[in-house]
């Protein structure tokens, strides 16, 4: 049975140091319309404690990266004076592995920080007490278990150990899942399951050792087919003399779903951005080579003027002015070079193969390593500017990293395409590294970053004295072509 507005009122804990998280938590519990007369807030364990010891506690809303504790013991320290109260952890994405393990210890349910609504908290807080009262009722009376097996608002099973038969099930489960309650009772668990191995593993646990109730997430088939995961608490119970599982099945699906959208909403947004950095980047490219082109550089030219014509009025510092000269044109010379680097490649004019033939003959012109380059298998006709400019400046940066750090004799550089992916490929023979290791420049991070934009796969291979490789598959969607 579900909390309604007229029921008892509910005396919340919540446990959580962050001021930030604590507001918008309280914020969210006054949106719902639980009936809640307190809101108790603690900031470490040892306040947590002090509160269950001198009030009545609902629910415990528990943070488990707290001052005093943190993860499993945070959960085990208020777990040992709330072992009645259903406790509810507040995780983020990357600790949801804690949480699911600390809900197989005991905790009710989990929610993630920042993405959850009012509705998702009310649902779980109602859900966690029905879950909780079901627990202490069945160690309490058997008749007590019984209205609430039959009348509980998540389904239950109760299966045979050893036959995996299906002995008894609640009204709501029969609604979930689609069968009557005749079909279900001809069934086993395993008609269920999508994960029969895990199923057989399970019920042997709990026939060969003491495990009396396990918590697990699995998935089951309604009867149209539809898919739906599952956080299953599992009690081993005596069924009419018959070694049974007491399940119940609270279906997380929808939860799941949210965190998966809520997963490509944060890459998607993460592309975005580099997207934008890189247009950033390429704009200021093209704004410092015009800056050194046409301010810096004509300056030098300017110079040189002058000293052509002190050069003839000073025919006494001729050597001096003239060794002047070479290192302004020097200068000019390396600056004509950097600005070539900078400025966007023609390859809306030539294409973006030779646009990278013209940069490689550019670091042969001043280097001593061999540089092989292929490009049979490619066209490019269909493919979009910006994709092709991604791949000429992911080989411009690589290329620099092996001249800044591999000490190479050997480059293979591989451009190709089939019916699916795009591929770019470039071998070193160099000195390699440790590719766990972290770096200092930022190479890499571009490469990857450009890479990611169009759901490139990047594979890099490095050890020290084995070179370099980095293979870089671009899956053919739409974004690609132009």
């Amino acid at each position: 049975m579900m909390i309604q507005e007229n029921s008892a009122l509910l005396s919340i804990l919540i446990v959580e140091d962050n001021p930030g998280d604590l507001f918008l938590l309280e914020e969210t519990l006054r949106l719902t319309r639980l009936p809640v007369e307190k809101v108790y807030k603690a900031r470490s364990a040892a306040e947590a404690i002090t509160v269950l010891s001198e009030n009545r506690i609902s629910v415990v809303l528990l943070d488990l990266s707290l001052p005093d504790s943190s993860g499993f013991d945070s959960f085990l320290n208020i777990n040992e004076y709330a072992s009645t109260i259903p406790i509810i952890l507040l995780t983020g994405l990357a600790d949801m592995e804690m949480a699911l393990e600390t809900m197989a210890n005991g905790a009710q349910d989990y929610l993630i920080k920042s993405e959850f609504d009012e509705r998702l908290l009310s649902k779980s807080i109602q859900y966690s007490i029905e879950r909780n009262r079901i627990r202490e009722s069945l160690r309490e009376s058997n008749e007590s278990y019984r209205n609430l097996f039959f009348n509980n608002p998540l389904p239950i099973f109760i299966w045979d150990v050893n036959t995996f038969r299906i002995l008894e099930v609640n009204d709501i489960a029969q609604a979930e899942y689609g069968y009557t309650r005749q079909e279900l009772l001809q069934m086993s668990i395993l008609d269920l399951r999508n994960e029969n191995d895990k199923v057989m593993e399970f019920a042997k646990e709990f026939r060969e050792t003491d495990i009396s109730k396990k918590t697990n997430i699995g998935t089951d088939l309604k009867k149209n087919g539809e898919a739906m995961i599952l956080d299953i608490s599992s009690h081993k119970i005596d069924y009419k003399g018959r070694l049974a599982v007491l399940a119940i099945h609270n279906n997380i699906t929808e939860t799941i779903r949210l965190q998966e959208k809520l997963e490509e909403e944060k890459l998607l947004k993460q592309k975005e951005i580099n997207e934008a950095i890189i247009k950033v980047q390429e704009k200021e490219r093209n704004e410092i080579s015009t800056e050194l082109h046409d301010n810096v550089n004509q300056q030098l030219t300017v110079a040189m003027m002058y000293i052509a014509s002190a050069q003839q009025k000073s025919p006494e510092n001729f050597e001096l002015l003239k060794q002047s000269s070479g290192f302004i044109l020097n200068a000019i010379e390396e600056i004509r070079k950097l600005s070539q680097t900078l400025v966007t490649p023609l390859i809306k004019h030539f294409g973006l193969s030779k646009a990278i033939e013209g940069l490689l003959d550019d670091v042969i012109a001043v280097n001593t390593f061999q540089i092989d380059y292929r490009a049979d298998s490619f066209y490019e006709e269909d493919i979009s500017y910006e994709f092709k400019l991604s791949i000429f400046r992911i080989v411009q940066e690589q290329m620099s990293n092996i001249i800044r750090y591999s000490n190479a004799e050997n480059v293979n550089i591989r451009l190709s395409r089939n019916s699916e992916f795009i591929n770019l490929s470039i071998v070193d023979d160099g000195i390699g590294f440790i590719t766990s290791q972290p770096r200092k420049g930022i190479g890499l991070h571009n490469i990857i970053s450009r890479a990611d934009l169009y759901n490139g796969i990047v594979e890099l291979q490095s050890a020290p004295g084995k070179g370099c490789s980095i293979s870089i598959n671009f899956p053919q969607k739409s974004e690609l072509v132009s």
